[in-house]
């Protein structure tokens, strides 16, 4: 090298240790400084007109060669400075080496790294693509900044466990051309076979072995057929064509499909490999649209990470296409969902699909369903009703004997308030405890003889007969049958009836189950009763037939009811 014909100034990441320089020629070692470069060691195999920036085997020897000069003893105390021609494309090659490496191996914040080189002057070239047209898309040294540093912070890159013979083996053409971009990913060129070739080339047998061993259960071909799929297949797995043209951009149904299909496969466990025939450009355009959907890259972010392990890959047009897309892709991480139908494109995995849709198409099915359902029960009910020999179990009212309706009351205890009965007043607590239980009757007024309305509840109509003699058929002819409204009506009517009545009759009938008071009168004066009054039966004694019973409270009488309650009017 001669003399710099470019005066660059020393760029200072940390004091005293770490410098960056720019030399058209070798500076030599002082007492305070040491230089050393990699320009010639590691240089960048250029497509056609790129120039950078250096794929990750070269940042990790570059991180060798650093930390070895950093922990020589005869360079303690000293600064170290690393540096490459006044070129602008390789002084932004050697920028964006020692950037990477203070955020992957000394975990510096993306801000502490870009500070120093921010705005300086001369300023640093930004990176093209691979492809042959002019160049209408950059990437900068800050997009790969924040690159690395999102892909440390995801796990996806680690320099201490980087494996350097593996990754320059497999990425010779001879030895596969693949790469592993991420822990879900491959990216390789498309393999090659003869249709008349039985037998497949080392390229092919090393991509198949690799797939295997690394738990590869997906290949996707973006490509023309060159080779048999069945070479996949029969090693157990899946291979599905996405082919669409080169150097163009995937529509968005393609993409939603894509990642629907390596969600599938990336849920079980597995790898997903991806190919176009360079494995650059439509490849780069899928597997970044998924990368910006995972992990939130931009995407210039996404493009930096993606030639950093695989150096050319999105090209020309599909750059402006990620660019454009990436709010859609980023978005999908909240509003879209594996789809629960098998797509056939895509091997019968399940593509992504909008989440509205999605609820809207199980409420839709969940209510064709329900209408299924029904209709079968329809169907089964109809065809029952209309077969002859079905025929359900008739309802049969149990009768009681009137020996067992006898022992009911020595059965149930005397406190029981029994079964509500409609239309039944219920007398009060205190009236039982005045009448104690006695059965008596009390007479005012002359010449009227108290009436007795009874209610059979029997299961069996036989057994009110000798019970209570009483004359039913009297009582329905002298008053109907009435809803619950009619009879608090005729309550009301009798209770004014009996303000204005000149003589009264109070009848008080105590019972083994209920007391219940009656008090009713004629209306006064001349002329016919009202219609809406009760009638009082003057054919029947002063005191009702009773026959005695066997409990010992009640002196030896007690009324067996035998369901029977007593209806009155109310008391005076």
């Amino acid at each position: 090298m001669g003399k710099s014909k470019i005066s660059v100034p020393l760029i200072e990441f940390l004091k005293n240790r770490i410098y960056l320089g720019a030399y058209d020629y070798a500076p030599a070692d002082t007492k305070d400084l040491v230089y050393f470069t990699v320009e010639d060691a590691l240089p960048y195999n250029a497509f056609h007109l790129d120039f950078g920036p250096l794929n990750i085997s070269n940042l990790y020897r570059f991180a060798v060669v650093l930390h070895n000069i950093l922990n020589e003893d005869e360079n303690q105390g000293k600064g170290v400075v690393f540096y490459s021609s006044s070129c602008p494309k390789q002084r932004a090659n050697a920028a964006c080496l020692l950037c990477c490496y203070m955020i992957l191996v000394q975990s510096w914040s993306p801000h502490q790294v870009l500070q120093p080189i921010a705005q300086f002057e001369p300023p640093f070239s930004s990176f093209r693509d691979a492809g042959y047209s002019s160049a209408d898309y950059e990437i900068t040294i800050q997009d790969i900044v924040y690159a690395m540093w999102r892909a440390k912070e995801r796990g996806m890159i680690n320099l201490t466990t980087f494996n350097l013979e593996e990754y320059e083996q497999y990425e010779r053409v001879d030895q596969g051309d693949f790469n592993v971009i991420s822990k879900d990913f491959i990216a390789f060129a498309s393999p090659v076979q003869g249709k008349r070739s039985s037998s497949l080339n080392e390229p092919f047998k090393k991509v198949l072995n690799y797939f295997v061993e690394n738990n590869v259960q997906l290949v996707v071909r973006l490509n023309s057929h060159l080779y048999d799929a069945r070479e996949f297949t029969k090693r157990n797995m899946k291979h599905i064509d996405m082919i669409f043209e080169d150097g163009t951009c995937p529509s968005l149904e393609y993409v939603q499909k894509f990642i629907g299909a390596a969600e599938c496969i990336i849920n079980k466990g597995g790898k997903i490999a991806v190919h176009c025939k360079a494995g650059l450009g439509r490849t780069g355009c899928l597997i970044g649209a998924h990368l910006i959907y995972t992990h939130g890259f931009t995407a210039n972010e996404c493009i930096a990470y993606m030639r950093m392990i695989r150096p050319g890959m999105v090209v020309g047009p599909q750059q402006h296409w990620l660019y454009l897309n990436q709010n859609y892709f980023r978005d999908w991480r909240h509003t879209m969902v594996l789809d629960n139908r098998p797509d056939e494109f895509i091997g019968n995995l399940y593509p992504l699909c909008a989440y509205e849709d999605f609820k809207q198409r199980m409420r839709d099915a969940k209510r064709a369903q329900r209408e299924q359902q029904m209709q079968l029960m329809s169907q089964v009910n109809s065809s029952i009703a209309n077969d002859s020999s079905f025929s359900t179990t008739p309802i049969r009212r149990r009768k009681i004997s009137g020996a067992l309706a006898t022992k009911i009351q020595t059965a149930v205890p005397l406190e029981s308030p029994g079964q509500p009965r409609k239309y039944i007043e219920e007398p009060d607590e205190e009236e039982e405890q005045q009448h104690g239980g006695v059965d008596e009757v009390e007479e005012e007024g002359e010449g009227e003889v108290p009436s007795v309305e009874m209610a059979n509840n029997s299961d069996d109509e036989n057994t009110m007969h000798g019970i209570v003699h009483s004359s039913p058929g009297r009582f329905a002819e002298s008053t109907p049958y009435r809803k619950s409204s009619d009879w608090r009506a005729l309550r009301s009517l009798s209770a004014n009836i009996h303000q204005q009545q000149h003589h009264s009759t109070k009848t008080t009938v105590v019972t083994t189950t209920k007391t219940t008071s009656t008090a009713m009168s004629s209306s006064p004066g001349p002329g016919p009763s009202p219609s809406n009054g009760l009638r009082v039966s003057k054919s029947r004694s002063t005191k009702p037939r009773i026959e005695s019973g066997s409990h010992p409270s009640y002196s030896g009488r007690r009324v067996n009811s035998g369901g029977v309650r007593k209806l009155s009017g109310k008391k005076v």
